[in-house]
């Protein structure tokens, strides 16, 4: 027992409507994929800000055991205010770094299932070009028959008779 297969315009249907998926699905990694990309140098940026900050307090509290020992007492104020302002940033720098890790992370997640979808897209595009390959092939053998069919019939009438 065989299945009926669909007729031709319902399959070239299916066709442009499962290309038409994978197009969206390849448009979906595609935004995904740059929604990555703009989370991790949001990420590499944050890195160099701390490592700069990094260094700020450390030049800090080198200048104050080296050039700026001197001038400590008089100047000793300013720099715990300095070294206060430089670390604070530094922490607030650590903190949005965790928060910006998890985005990346998050749109990473979004690009594998963008991916995931795509690759079943490309499945059931295939499927359907299968189906549009066997419809032929059947149309075609329906054809062929047919016209066999015809030959015999046409062969099975007598010379100079009617029927």
């Amino acid at each position: 027992m065989t299945k009926a297969l669909p007729k031709r315009h319902e399959v070239q249907q299916l066709c442009t409507l499962r290309s038409l998926r994978v197009q969206r699905a390849r448009e979906a990694v595609a935004q995904a994929q740059a929604e990555v990309e703009r989370a991790a140098e949001v990420v590499r940026q944050r890195q160099r800000d701390i490592e700069r900050g990094q260094r700020a307090l450390e030049e800090l509290l080198q200048a104050v055991v080296t050039s700026l020992a001197p001038h400590l007492p008089r100047w000793s104020g300013m720099t715990d205010a300095q070294r206060e302002k430089l670390a604070d940033r530094l922490e607030r720098d650590e903190t949005a770094l965790i928060d910006d890790e998890h985005e990346l992370e998050q749109a990473q997640e979004k690009l594998q299932a963008a991916r995931a979808e795509l690759t079943r897209a490309l499945a059931r595009e295939d499927a359907v070009r299968g189906l549009a390959t066997q419809t032929r092939r059947a149309q075609a053998m329906h054809r062929e028959r047919r016209a066999e069919l015809e030959v015999e019939d046409q062969g099975r009438r007598t010379p100079g008779g009617h029927g």
